[in-house]
Parts: C-alpha cells; sequence; structure tokens
C-alpha cells in the first residue's frame, strides 16, 4: 500500500524531472499511432508497476524505434530502481555513498586511491582532514598551500555533479564568476545548513586529455558483487563538452560505451534526447575502434576496490585516470540507469530482475531523491 501511494506522490517528482523529454516528446511529429503508444505504455506499466516513464525517456513512441515490447520491458524505470531495486542490494549501507564525507574515509581506510582531501565546512566551521576543528585562518592558510591546478569544492549529499564549485589556480584559486577561494568566501556563499567538502583536481593522463581537456573525463564502471566476487557489468567514458570543467551527462555531458572487456570504444557517444555523436564536438576525437591503452590496469583497480566494499551489491565507481593510474572520485550505490540505458539498452536481464513484481512484496523499501 505505502508503495502504491509512494508511486503516485511521485509521478509529479518523475514530470519535472522529466521535464525536457517531455516537452520533446509533445513536439515530435513522427510518433506511432495513439493506440499503440496507449496499448505499449498499458503494457510497461503493468509489467513495471508504476507509471512508464521511460516510454518517454527512451523514445519508444517513435515511428522509427525497433523494439519489440519484450524489448522495451527490458528498460528498468528510475521509480523502480530507486526505490525497489538497489534499496534491496545496499541495504542501510546506502549512507556510504550517499555522503562523500564518510566515502572519502572508507576509501581512505582501505588505501584506496582518491582525490586529497583538503578540509571540510560544515555547521559554519573548518574542520581538517583529520576532523579537527581549525580556524579560518589555517584553512586559508591550507587552500593557499595546495599545489593543485583546480580544487572542487563538493556538497556531501549532492547528487550528479550539482552544487559543485570549480576554482583554478591562477593567482588564487578562482572560480568562472571571478571569486578568490578563502574562508572568508566559503563562510558567505554557505549556510548553516550546508556541508561542504574540499579536494583536490586530479591532472588527468595525456590520452583522455586527447579526447577532452577541460574536464577530468571519468569511466562510470557498473559492479556488481556476489558471494564475494565483483564482476563488471558495464563501463563507459564520461566526458565534458563546449567548455564544461565537469563531466556530468547530467550537466550536459558526453558518454560513450565501452566493451568492460578490452575497453574498445562503441562508434557513437551520447547526449540525451536520442541524440548521438560519432565524435567529440570540441576536440573532434572519433569514438569509433579508439581502445584506451590502459583499461586492465582500470579493471584491476575496480574487482580490487570493488571486493573490499562488499556490503554493496551493486555500485557506479567513476574513475579517472592520471599518470599514477586510477583514482575514484566518487561511488554510487543507486548510480544512474538514464545514460548507461541509452548506451547498452535495458539493462533489466543484466541485473537479474526476472519478475519485477516480487520487489513490491518485498519488505525493504526507501523512500530518497534519485
Amino acid at each position: 500500500m505505502w508503495k502504491y501511494f509512494s508511486e503516485r506522490n511521485l509521478r509529479a517528482h518523475y514530470a519535472e524531472h522529466y521535464k525536457v523529454e517531455i516537452e520533446y516528446y509533445n513536439k515530435y511529429s513522427d510518433k506511432k499511432a495513439q493506440s499503440v503508444m496507449k496499448r505499449e505504455r498499458k503494457i510497461l506499466q503493468k509489467y513495471w508497476g508504476c507509471y512508464p516513464f521511460q516510454y518517454i525517456r527512451y523514445g519508444m513512441y517513435k515511428k522509427t524505434c525497433s523494439l519489440s515490447i519484450d524489448e522495451m520491458k527490458d528498460f528498468i524505470p528510475n521509480y523502480f530502481a530507486y526505490y525497489l531495486f538497489f534499496p534491496k542490494s545496499f541495504k542501510e549501507y546506502g549512507i556510504v555513498s550517499d555522503d562523500k564525507e564518510l566515502t572519502y574515509r572508507v576509501l581512505d581506510s582501505y588505501h584506496i586511491n582518491q582525490p586529497v582531501m583538503l578540509l571540510q565546512y560544515k555547521n559554519e566551521l573548518f574542520y581538517d582532514v583529520d576532523k579537527n576543528i581549525i580556524s579560518n585562518e589555517d584553512a586559508d592558510a591550507i587552500i593557499k598551500q595546495s599545489a593543485a591546478k583546480k580544487l572542487f569544492l563538493k556538497p556531501t549529499k549532492g547528487l550528479g555533479g550539482r552544487g559543485i564549485l570549480v576554482f583554478n589556480k591562477e593567482k588564487d584559486f578562482i572560480d568562472k564568476e571571478r571569486n578568490s577561494l578563502s574562508s572568508e568566501f566559503i563562510s558567505h556563499a554557505l549556510s548553516k545548513a550546508d556541508d561542504y567538502i574540499l579536494q583536490e583536481g586530479l591532472s588527468q593522463h595525456e590520452e583522455l586529455n586527447n579526447i577532452y581537456p577541460k574536464s577530468v573525463n571519468t569511466f562510470r564502471v557498473m559492479t556488481s558483487l556476489k558471494d564475494g566476487k565483483a564482476t563488471i557489468l558495464f563501463s563507459m567514458l564520461r566526458m565534458g563538452q563546449g567548455g564544461n570543467q565537469l563531466d556530468n551527462a547530467s550537466l550536459m555531458g558526453l558518454v560513450c560505451k565501452i566493451n568492460p572487456e578490452n575497453g574498445k570504444f562503441d562508434n557513437i557517444g551520447y547526449t540525451g534526447l536520442g541524440k548521438t555523436l560519432a565524435k567529440h564536438p570540441d576536440t573532434g576525437f572519433v569514438f569509433d575502434g579508439y581502445v584506451f591503452p590502459y583499461w586492465d590496469d582500470i579493471k584491476k583497480f575496480v574487482i580490487s576496490a570493488s571486493q573490499k566494499i562488499d556490503s554493496i551489491g551493486f555500485i557506479g565507481w567513476d574513475i579517472a585516470f592520471t599518470d599514477q593510474g586510477p583514482a575514484v572520485i566518487e561511488i554510487n550505490a543507486g548510480a544512474g540507469l538514464e545514460f548507461l540505458q541509452d548506451c547498452h539498452g535495458g539493462v533489466r536481464k543484466a541485473y537479474g530482475i526476472s519478475n519485477p513484481k516480487k520487489y513490491w512484496k518485498n519488505s525493504k523499501f526507501i523512500l530518497k531523491d534519485d
């Protein structure tokens, strides 16, 4: 009963979430017949138990869509994924990925390579990396002493790159509005309710600079852990574009499917709304046929890390690659499915979902924003 009412109440949330896609759908002229779309949506809603926003998100309404109804069923809807399926796999351990400070602490305890954390701002106080309260002057000294080219001020509970402030090294660390990073700036820009960590940016390997140099392009690697053994399910490269310094797909990024066995890129990249590109629009880098030469290093690193964080069944790893090798930028216990399913098609079978109805009957249920 609670799940049913939750899904009904969240339809407005998803209508806003898919606002751009819905507007595109409304304007699109070459749609299937209304009777066909109505029948297909009804079948999908009955199968998954929730309103089929995926029908619009993945362009199943287009006459050019060649998917059978069974293939449409393979596309997992967001509500099912984030409220019924993923919570069952991570149980109470989801907080490890939801809280960036906790993520840092856990990765650090296992000596898993990640960006350096300089300080934290919480409760209108500054803390050093060991969680000691420090003065504003001490915070300024830590910032000034950093030799990094970029610093990232990240909300500890942020999702999809939202709320991240990027500061580039000039004489001081400067953001795009020409604000200088300091304890005074942080104190005035953030409120008592805000909780942020400050991390050094990584310098990515030249191989990735050739693709797009203005963001740290990260490999999204999806892993499954069962009986202590980790497996890579899917992999993609997430790239910035148009001068953006973040690679998040939700922030107008670009993704390209990668063969998880050999690191070979797909022939096209995806930007949403069904738009595909054969090469990067900024650099002209051609995706087709490219093989990342250090893919075995990434595979080994991710498998090892996944087996250490063995309380979370499915993890989306965001991996940067530097001259010193791979590093974890972020982990996601309920990783985004939209660009994953753009690249790979429906992933229901890969996640072992044979009967969605049993998840509605399962007692494990969570109320959260995805």
